[in-house]
Protein backbone atom coordinates (compact mmCIF):
# COMPACT_ATOMS: atom_id res chain seq x y z
CA UNK A 1 0.00 0.00 0.00
CA UNK A 2 2.64 2.72 0.71
CA UNK A 3 4.04 2.13 -2.72
CA UNK A 4 1.19 3.17 -4.29
CA UNK A 5 0.25 5.88 -1.96
CA UNK A 6 3.92 7.16 -3.03
CA UNK A 7 2.77 6.76 -6.35
CA UNK A 8 -0.26 8.74 -6.18
CA UNK A 9 1.11 11.40 -4.24
CA UNK A 10 3.10 12.13 -7.37
CA UNK A 11 0.44 12.69 -9.81
CA UNK A 12 0.62 16.72 -9.80
CA UNK A 13 -2.76 17.13 -8.37
CA UNK A 14 -2.82 14.85 -5.22
CA UNK A 15 1.03 16.33 -3.99
CA UNK A 16 -0.76 17.82 -1.76
CA UNK A 17 -3.18 15.56 0.15
CA UNK A 18 -2.65 13.71 3.48
CA UNK A 19 -1.33 9.95 3.78
CA UNK A 20 -4.71 9.09 5.09
CA UNK A 21 -6.45 10.77 2.35
CA UNK A 22 -4.64 9.19 -0.36
CA UNK A 23 -4.89 5.62 1.27
CA UNK A 24 -8.83 6.19 1.28
CA UNK A 25 -8.12 7.12 -2.33
CA UNK A 26 -7.02 3.76 -2.93
CA UNK A 27 -8.59 1.83 -1.41
CA UNK A 28 -12.04 2.88 -3.32
CA UNK A 29 -10.54 1.49 -6.58
CA UNK A 30 -8.54 -0.96 -7.43
CA UNK A 31 -4.67 -1.76 -9.11
CA UNK A 32 -5.28 -3.50 -13.12
CA UNK A 33 -2.69 -4.35 -15.13
CA UNK A 34 -3.20 -4.67 -18.70
CA UNK A 35 -0.51 -6.69 -21.41
CA UNK A 36 1.38 -4.50 -24.25
CA UNK A 37 -1.74 -3.89 -27.27
CA UNK A 38 -4.64 -4.05 -24.83
CA UNK A 39 -7.25 -2.51 -25.21
CA UNK A 40 -7.70 -0.78 -21.60
CA UNK A 41 -11.21 1.01 -22.40
CA UNK A 42 -13.46 1.31 -26.14
CA UNK A 43 -15.05 4.61 -26.80
CA UNK A 44 -18.65 4.73 -26.09
CA UNK A 45 -18.83 1.91 -23.78
CA UNK A 46 -20.22 2.24 -20.05
CA UNK A 47 -18.53 4.44 -18.08
CA UNK A 48 -14.59 3.07 -17.45
CA UNK A 49 -13.96 5.30 -14.44
CA UNK A 50 -10.63 7.53 -13.96
CA UNK A 51 -7.35 5.65 -14.51
CA UNK A 52 -3.97 6.69 -13.55
CA UNK A 53 -1.03 5.08 -15.06
CA UNK A 54 1.40 4.00 -12.47
CA UNK A 55 3.98 2.33 -14.87
CA UNK A 56 3.87 1.36 -18.92
CA UNK A 57 2.16 3.80 -21.83
CA UNK A 58 -0.94 4.36 -23.18
CA UNK A 59 -2.57 5.50 -25.99
CA UNK A 60 -5.92 7.90 -26.29
CA UNK A 61 -7.35 7.75 -29.64
CA UNK A 62 -10.24 8.21 -31.77
CA UNK A 63 -11.23 5.64 -34.68
CA UNK A 64 -12.75 6.89 -38.39
CA UNK A 65 -15.48 4.29 -40.12
CA UNK A 66 -12.19 3.59 -42.43
CA UNK A 67 -10.43 2.20 -39.30
CA UNK A 68 -7.72 4.95 -39.32
CA UNK A 69 -6.54 6.16 -36.00
CA UNK A 70 -6.20 9.20 -34.26
CA UNK A 71 -3.95 9.85 -31.23
CA UNK A 72 -5.16 13.00 -29.12
CA UNK A 73 -2.81 12.18 -26.27
CA UNK A 74 -0.56 9.78 -25.17
CA UNK A 75 -0.24 9.23 -21.17
CA UNK A 76 3.12 8.35 -19.29
CA UNK A 77 3.38 7.59 -15.31
CA UNK A 78 2.35 8.82 -13.63
CA UNK A 79 -1.09 10.33 -14.83
CA UNK A 80 -4.62 10.31 -14.35
CA UNK A 81 -7.11 9.80 -17.58
CA UNK A 82 -10.53 9.23 -18.41
CA UNK A 83 -11.23 11.60 -15.42
CA UNK A 84 -14.31 13.05 -16.98
CA UNK A 85 -16.89 10.03 -16.62
CA UNK A 86 -15.75 9.37 -13.04
CA UNK A 87 -17.27 12.55 -12.85
CA UNK A 88 -20.42 12.81 -15.12
CA UNK A 89 -21.07 8.69 -15.28
CA UNK A 90 -21.41 9.30 -19.10
CA UNK A 91 -19.83 6.58 -21.61
CA UNK A 92 -15.68 6.89 -22.46
CA UNK A 93 -14.84 9.89 -24.71
CA UNK A 94 -12.33 8.20 -26.41
CA UNK A 95 -10.66 4.31 -26.62
CA UNK A 96 -7.32 3.53 -24.58
CA UNK A 97 -4.72 1.12 -25.55
CA UNK A 98 -1.87 -0.03 -23.62
CA UNK A 99 1.69 0.91 -26.03
CA UNK A 100 3.78 -1.19 -23.05
CA UNK A 101 2.79 -3.24 -20.50
CA UNK A 102 0.45 -1.35 -18.26
CA UNK A 103 0.15 -0.56 -14.18
CA UNK A 104 -2.90 1.27 -13.37
CA UNK A 105 -5.16 2.49 -10.61
CA UNK A 106 -8.77 2.53 -11.68
CA UNK A 107 -12.13 3.97 -9.82
CA UNK A 108 -15.54 3.45 -11.21
CA UNK A 109 -18.03 6.39 -11.19
CA UNK A 110 -20.39 4.81 -8.41
CA UNK A 111 -17.01 4.20 -6.20
CA UNK A 112 -16.10 8.09 -7.01
CA UNK A 113 -19.40 9.29 -6.01
CA UNK A 114 -19.31 7.62 -3.07
CA UNK A 115 -15.91 8.70 -1.84
CA UNK A 116 -16.71 12.79 -2.76
CA UNK A 117 -19.98 11.93 -0.94
CA UNK A 118 -18.80 10.35 1.82
CA UNK A 119 -15.33 12.65 2.09
CA UNK A 120 -16.67 16.23 0.47
CA UNK A 121 -12.83 17.14 0.31
CA UNK A 122 -12.58 20.54 -2.14
CA UNK A 123 -9.18 19.20 -2.73
CA UNK A 124 -10.24 16.04 -4.34
CA UNK A 125 -12.65 18.10 -6.64
CA UNK A 126 -9.96 21.00 -7.57
CA UNK A 127 -7.48 18.55 -8.53
CA UNK A 128 -10.30 16.68 -10.97
CA UNK A 129 -10.99 20.24 -12.48
CA UNK A 130 -7.34 21.41 -13.19
CA UNK A 131 -6.97 17.94 -15.05
CA UNK A 132 -9.64 19.11 -17.18
CA UNK A 133 -8.87 22.35 -17.98
CA UNK A 134 -5.84 20.85 -19.33
CA UNK A 135 -7.22 18.24 -21.18
CA UNK A 136 -9.76 21.14 -22.51
CA UNK A 137 -6.31 23.51 -23.07
CA UNK A 138 -4.69 20.03 -24.83
CA UNK A 139 -7.98 19.89 -27.23
CA UNK A 140 -8.09 23.27 -28.24
CA UNK A 141 -4.43 23.45 -29.54
CA UNK A 142 -5.20 20.41 -31.34
CA UNK A 143 -7.86 21.82 -33.15
CA UNK A 144 -6.36 25.22 -33.90
CA UNK A 145 -3.04 22.53 -35.62
CA UNK A 146 -5.37 20.92 -37.37
CA UNK A 147 -7.34 23.61 -38.62
CA UNK A 148 -4.67 26.06 -39.58
CA UNK A 149 -1.48 24.21 -39.90
CA UNK A 150 0.10 22.08 -43.02
CA UNK A 151 0.89 18.70 -42.60
CA UNK A 152 4.71 19.43 -42.55
CA UNK A 153 3.98 22.24 -40.05
CA UNK A 154 2.35 19.79 -37.68
CA UNK A 155 5.27 17.61 -38.36
CA UNK A 156 7.79 19.82 -37.21
CA UNK A 157 6.21 20.61 -34.12
CA UNK A 158 5.45 17.04 -33.39
CA UNK A 159 9.24 16.48 -34.20
CA UNK A 160 10.58 19.42 -31.54
CA UNK A 161 7.99 18.08 -29.02
CA UNK A 162 8.93 14.02 -28.98
CA UNK A 163 12.88 15.37 -29.29
CA UNK A 164 12.71 17.39 -26.48
CA UNK A 165 13.74 20.32 -28.61
CA UNK A 166 16.51 18.24 -30.41
CA UNK A 167 18.24 17.37 -27.53
CA UNK A 168 17.27 13.48 -28.74
CA UNK A 169 17.09 11.68 -31.49
CA UNK A 170 13.76 9.84 -31.72
CA UNK A 171 12.90 5.76 -31.98
CA UNK A 172 11.12 4.96 -34.97
CA UNK A 173 10.64 1.33 -33.59
CA UNK A 174 9.10 3.46 -30.72
CA UNK A 175 7.58 5.90 -32.77
CA UNK A 176 6.31 3.93 -36.23
CA UNK A 177 5.14 5.53 -38.80
CA UNK A 178 1.65 4.52 -37.95
CA UNK A 179 1.91 5.97 -34.88
CA UNK A 180 3.40 9.27 -36.25
CA UNK A 181 0.43 9.37 -38.37
CA UNK A 182 -2.30 8.86 -36.07
CA UNK A 183 -0.26 11.44 -33.58
CA UNK A 184 -0.65 14.05 -36.21
CA UNK A 185 -4.14 12.79 -38.00
CA UNK A 186 -3.20 12.39 -41.21
CA UNK A 187 -2.42 9.67 -43.72
CA UNK A 188 0.93 7.40 -43.09
CA UNK A 189 2.05 8.74 -47.06
CA UNK A 190 1.44 12.68 -46.17
CA UNK A 191 3.69 11.62 -43.13
CA UNK A 192 6.41 10.36 -45.32
CA UNK A 193 6.35 13.01 -47.56
CA UNK A 194 6.66 15.54 -44.96
CA UNK A 195 9.52 13.64 -43.43
CA UNK A 196 10.99 13.60 -46.23
CA UNK A 197 11.13 17.24 -47.43
CA UNK A 198 12.45 18.49 -43.95
CA UNK A 199 15.01 15.22 -44.53
CA UNK A 200 15.85 17.67 -47.64
CA UNK A 201 16.06 20.90 -46.86
CA UNK A 202 18.34 19.82 -44.75
CA UNK A 203 16.33 20.53 -40.83
CA UNK A 204 16.77 16.53 -39.94
CA UNK A 205 17.93 13.27 -40.26
CA UNK A 206 16.19 10.30 -41.20
CA UNK A 207 16.82 6.32 -41.34
CA UNK A 208 14.76 3.34 -40.29
CA UNK A 209 15.78 3.53 -36.70
CA UNK A 210 16.14 7.23 -36.23
CA UNK A 211 14.89 11.06 -36.31
CA UNK A 212 17.58 13.52 -35.24
CA UNK A 213 17.30 17.32 -35.14
CA UNK A 214 19.99 18.65 -37.61
CA UNK A 215 18.59 22.16 -38.06
CA UNK A 216 16.69 23.23 -34.67
CA UNK A 217 16.61 27.12 -35.90
CA UNK A 218 15.03 26.58 -38.96
CA UNK A 219 12.72 23.87 -37.70
CA UNK A 220 11.03 26.40 -35.06
CA UNK A 221 10.73 28.90 -37.30
CA UNK A 222 8.29 26.72 -39.57
CA UNK A 223 6.50 26.10 -36.45
CA UNK A 224 6.65 29.48 -35.62
CA UNK A 225 5.50 30.93 -39.30
CA UNK A 226 2.12 29.07 -39.01
CA UNK A 227 1.38 29.46 -35.18
CA UNK A 228 0.90 33.06 -35.96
Amino acid sequence: MEEYTKLLSSVSHFKNLRPTDLVRIINSGQLKRYKKNNYIYIKANPSAGMYVLFSGKVHLCNYNCDGQSQIFSTIEPVTMFNEVTAIDGGTNPATAIAVKDCLTWNISFEAFENLVIKYPDPVVGLAMMRVLAGRTRELINLCGDLTFRTVVSRCAKLILELSHNGANSIDRHEFPLADLSALLATAPESVSRSLSWLDKQGLIKTDRNLISVVNIDELIEIVSIESS
